[in-house]
Order: structure tokens, then C-alpha cells, then sequence
């Protein structure tokens, strides 16, 4: 049977369900979970409900069917007895369910980009794993080229895998295909698995960074913090089948990082303002980055349905340290603030605005706003949309 894996149904809360009894003749305390069935409705607003074989009445402002079997909490309030009756929780849908199983294995790219570094250049490593993590090196985008191709380097970065696979039936997209991020990893992964590597469990502390509260999945909506920078790990005095069962496991993880993301924007809503969170492997130099984006929709009107649209990025560098990013788009107009954690990267950015302004007037475009702050923004989450708060992991 098809089934539509998009689909969310949509949940109407009711009030919560109550039925009020006065000096109960059996003992009853606060917490107690029980199960009663109603005898039969006494009037429009009183039952007869029995618990472990006594008959009580209950006035409520609800309406029950006799024979209608419920679960109920008792609550204290007031004087009161107060049943509060229970329902089951909707079944999971097909992408909650995938959501499940995808999140406790999800985990930065950073770990697996520390490690391609350290590996680029080590001998002995097998040649079929060898030029598979020199053609994944050279298939990231270089950040000195992402503002000529940050179009491609989004549509690469491994969340439209599936949907360029799709057009390929119909068009030559075979130079995204070798460049998409999830392709490289799904081939570095086949690669690993065809040399009989298996997961290293545990990986010695000295060749893995530690994982860190940095890696937890951001919250939709959430503003992107800088990922931690990892020096390479130290793959010294150990063997080659335990060093790549590390980047085996670490090549699992940013595939379930993707997949992650993948399902939660399958849950958007059409009638919410377009959201995607992503994260863009980058070569900055001889180093591997991983910059976190935003790409966020503000819908100024339901009426005329006119909105603005803002990208919001965070990266780590080497000499400038950790930047915060917004840049907003309406019509012509473009603000931008920059947030950075060092005193001395606000005062070059502060000597560049005229520069940036020429360089927007040269694409037809304006500086707007043009705001510099020292230190990071901290979490400012979007609290309609937590949706992966409805798993339990």
C-alpha cells in the first residue's frame, strides 16, 4: 500500500476531559491512574461511572456513551475529586518514525571533517579508501569560491540527494551527483564496508575529539552557532582496520545528521513561512569547516503574501574566530549584521562597509542596515515549530 511519508495529521486539542465526584466511598489519592466504565448518563451534565465495582455519580461537563471504557487520573483540587480521563497518543507517522531511529545516531560533520584531514596524506591507508577520501575532499566547495556558487554548494550539501537522483531521469546532473555530500559519504561508506571495516566501539578517547553538547541537532528555528573547530585527531600508534572502523562510524553519523534534516523539513507546513537548516562542508585553506546556515522566509502580509527572506550563517575561522551572520532581503534592500567574538575582526569588518556597499550596487542591490556587534547571539528559537519535541528518544 503507497503511503504518503509527507503526511502530518493534523491534531485539534480538545478541553481536557473531566468528571468531578464528591466523597467517594473507596479511596482514591492524587497521581492514581484507574479505569472506569460509565453506567449510564444520569442527565446532561451527570454519569454514573463504576470503579472496581461501586457505582459513583460524577457530574461532568462532557459527554460519555454507557459502556464507554476510560482511563482516568485522579486530582485533588479545591475539595474536589477530579477524574481527568486519559487518551491514548496518536500513532507515530511514517517520517516520526524514521525521526526516531535517525536522531540518537545523528552527529556532527565536524568530527568526520577533522579526520578526513588527518587521513588526506597518510600512507598505507587501502587505495580504494584512499582515493575515495581524496575525491570527497576535492568535491567540497572552496569558501573562496562559495559566493559564486553558493547555489550549487546548497543544492549539494546532501539534503537533495534524492531529488537530484529523481532528475536525473530527465536531465545530466551527473556532475552534482559526484559532488552532493551524501553521495560521497554513501560511497565512502560502501568503500569501508567492501574492505570488511567495522565500527570501532568504543574509539579510543586519543583518536576521537570527545562529543559535546556542540553536537546536538539544532531546534528548528534555532540561530546557528559557529561549530567548534577540532584539530585533526591523533591516528598515531594505532592500526589501520581501527582507524577507519572511527571513520566508518563517523561517516554513519553525518549521514543520519542528513537524514534528520531531511525529515524534519519534510514536516513543514505549506501555511508556515518557508524555514531550512543546513550545513555546508567548506575548504577554507588546507582545513575542512563546516559552516551552519538559515535560510528563513518573514511573510509581512497574509493578505498580499509578500515576505522578505533573510540567511543567517556561523563559521569558525582561524584568524577572524567565530562569526554570526543575518543577511535580509526586501525588494532592493539589503541589511546585514555581523556578530563576532573578537574586538579585533569588528574593527576590520567596520572598515569594509563602503566596500560592500559598492559591491551590492554592482548586482543592482543597496546597503541597508549595516550593524556590527562584539560577542555571539544566544539561542532565540522559533517555539510554534518544535516538532521533534513530540518524539521520545
Amino acid at each position: 500500500m503507497p503511503v504518503d511519508i509527507g503526511y502530518t495529521p493534523s491534531i485539534r486539542l480538545n478541553p481536557i476531559q473531566e468528571l468531578k465526584i464528591t466523597k467517594p466511598d473507596i479511596e482514591l489519592y492524587a497521581g492514581q491512574i484507574l479505569k472506569t466504565v460509565v453506567v449510564k448518563e444520569l442527565n446532561e451534565n451527570q454519569v454514573l461511572i463504576n470503579i472496581n465495582g461501586q457505582n459513583i455519580n460524577a457530574n461532568t461537563a462532557h459527554h460519555f456513551d454507557a459502556g464507554e471504557l476510560l482511563q482516568v487520573k485522579v486530582v485533588l483540587a479545591n475539595g474536589e475529586t477530579i477524574l481527568q480521563v486519559l487518551h491514548e497518543a496518536p500513532p507515530l507517522t511514517p517520517i516520526q518514525t524514521a525521526l526516531l531511529q535517525a536522531l540518537p545516531k545523528q552527529a556532527s560533520a565536524t568530527h568526520l571533517l577533522a579526520s578526513l584531514t588527518a587521513l588526506e596524506n597518510m600512507p598505507n591507508l587501502p587505495a580504494a579508501v584512499q582515493q575515495q577520501l581524496h575525491q570527497l575532499i576535492d568535491s567540497i566547495t572552496p569558501l573562496s569560491r562559495l559566493p559564486q556558487q553558493f547555489a550549487q554548494a546548497i543544492r549539494q550539501s546532501g539534503l537533495f540527494w534524492e531529488a537530484t537522483l529523481l532528475a536525473s531521469q530527465q536531465q545530466n546532473v551527473t556532475q552534482s551527483l559526484m559532488n552532493d555530500f551524501k553521495g560521497q559519504c554513501l560511497r565512502l561508506l560502501a568503500v569501508l564496508l567492501n574492505e570488511g571495516i567495522t565500527p570501532a566501539n568504543p574509539a579510543p578517547d586519543s583518536m576521537v575529539q570527545q562529543y559535546s553538547q556542540d553536537d546536538a541537532l539544532p531546534l528548528p528555528g534555532a540561530i546557528p552557532h559557529p561549530p567548534p573547530r577540532l584539530p585533526p585527531p591523533n591516528f598515531n600508534d594505532h592500526t589501520i582496520n581501527s582507524i577507519l572502523g572511527v571513520l566508518l562510524e563517523q561517516t554513519e553519523q553525518v549521514l543520519a545528521r542528513i537524514k534528520t534534516s531531511q525529515l524534519t523539513h519534510l514536516l513543514h507546513s505549506p501555511d508556515q513561512p518557508y524555514s531550512l537548516m543546513l550545513e555546508l562542508p567548506l575548504r577554507v585553506d588546507a582545513d575542512l569547516e563546516l559552516l551552519s546556515l538559515l535560510i528563513k522566509e518573514h511573510r509581512q502580509s497574509a493578505t498580499t503574501g509578500e515576505s522578505s527572506w533573510s540567511v543567517t550563517f556561523a563559521i569558525t575561522l582561524a584568524n577572524l574566530g567565530s562569526l554570526q551572520a543575518r543577511l535580509r532581503l526586501q525588494d532592493r534592500l539589503l541589511d546585514i549584521q555581523i556578530n563576532a567574538e573578537k574586538p579585533d575582526t569588528v574593527d576590520l569588518l567596520a572598515t569594509h562597509q563602503q566596500t560592500v556597499a559598492e559591491l551590492l550596487a554592482a548586482l543592482d542591490l543597496d546597503l541597508g542596515l549595516w550593524c556590527l556587534h562584539l560577542g555571539l547571539e544566544k539561542d532565540d528559537i522559533d517555539t510554534s515549530n518544535l516538532r521533534l519535541l513530540d518524539l521520545r528518544v
